[in-house]
């Protein structure tokens, strides 16, 4: 069938090609050439001998014509600048150990506004033998100043301040009087220490070696010793030793702040175990004058007396 078919159309394109040229031979009555039969052109040497190969005609197809492209008009871009990449080493990050408590600060606050605060002053961490003379002479001005009064100003683990008086006497008496706005004063007497709130009418009493003042009232430190030191470091003005009860009746650590040129005791920090920070700065001090022995006693602990 199909090659029926194809033969079919090549007589119809054969016709096709001739019909222009027969047209016109019959109008200017030339004679014209006989169309040949379809049974000739499929078998022209049955039909035409002298015909020695009739080659079969080629079939050609006019692909359709297309579509017309439209153009569209373009539209300009905007200019974008050229993105110049600067390659540059990446930051080799290491890792950092957690801490497993933090180091109280070594710079007592001075309280100043943030645009008038002078810039801390690098620190310097000593160890070996660097620390040996540093503390030699933070044990001789503790043990040179029997006694010490002036004023105080505190900074607690929350942020608020307050202030007031003080006096010490070694061993292990001290009194903090707070000014009016802050109804609490502190007393030891040598053995414990008791803290009373004037507004509540309350006294709380706690023995004095549980509190970081144990150490700081003895008046015969032991650097190394009943006191274990954590860390010395200074920078240009102050000398900051950080120690820790050896026995571990104390919590927490407590931060001596020292004085570079004369070692005198500027205040100290003390941090707990949950990391609160409360620090303490001495004012306006007076060392080895003579103290008032009943400031270290309570009024409740004279009514006690007297009624005996």
């Amino acid at each position: 069938m199909f090659g029926t078919t194809f033969t079919a159309l090549a007589v119809i394109f054969t016709l096709t090609q001739q019909a222009p040229a027969l047209l016109a031979a019959a109008q200017m009555g030339t004679p014209t050439t006989s169309i040949p039969s379809e049974a000739e052109l499929v078998d022209p040497a049955t039909t035409r001998p002298d015909v020695a190969e009739v080659k079969e005609p080629t079939l050609k197809v006019t692909p359709p014509k297309a579509a017309p492209v439209v153009k569209q008009a373009t539209v300009p871009q905007p200019t974008q600048a050229p993105v110049t990449t600067t390659s540059e080493p990446k930051p080799t990050t290491l890792a950092q150990p957690v801490p497993q408590r933090q180091p109280a600060p070594i710079i007592i606050p001075v309280q100043a506004t943030p645009e008038t605060a002078p810039p801390a002053p690098s620190t310097q961490m000593l160890t070996g033998a660097d620390r040996t003379p540093v503390l030699a002479k933070a044990k001789a001005a503790l043990t040179a100043a029997r006694t010490a009064s002036g004023r105080f100003a505190q900074t607690n683990a929350d942020g608020t301040q307050s202030g007031g008086t003080f006096a010490l006497n070694r061993p292990g008496k001290m009194r903090f009087d707070y000014d009016a706005r802050t109804p609490v004063l502190i007393v030891s007497d040598g053995t414990t220490v008791a803290i009373e709130d004037t507004e509540l009418e309350t006294i709380d009493r706690v023995p004095l070696i549980s509190t970081p003042l144990g150490l700081l009232l003895d008046d015969d430190l032991e650097f190394g010793g009943d006191a274990e030191v954590i860390r010395v470091a200074r920078n240009a003005d102050q000398v900051g030793i950080t120690v820790r009860d050896a026995t571990g009746e104390v919590e927490g650590d407590l931060t001596m702040i020292f004085d570079r040129a004369t070692y005198a005791l500027l205040g100290w920090t003390t941090v707990d175990n949950a990391l609160n920070t409360t620090t303490v700065e001495l004012l306006n001090v007076t060392t080895n004058g003579r103290i008032d022995p009943r400031l270290f006693r309570l009024d409740e602990d004279e009514d006690e007396e007297d009624e005996r």
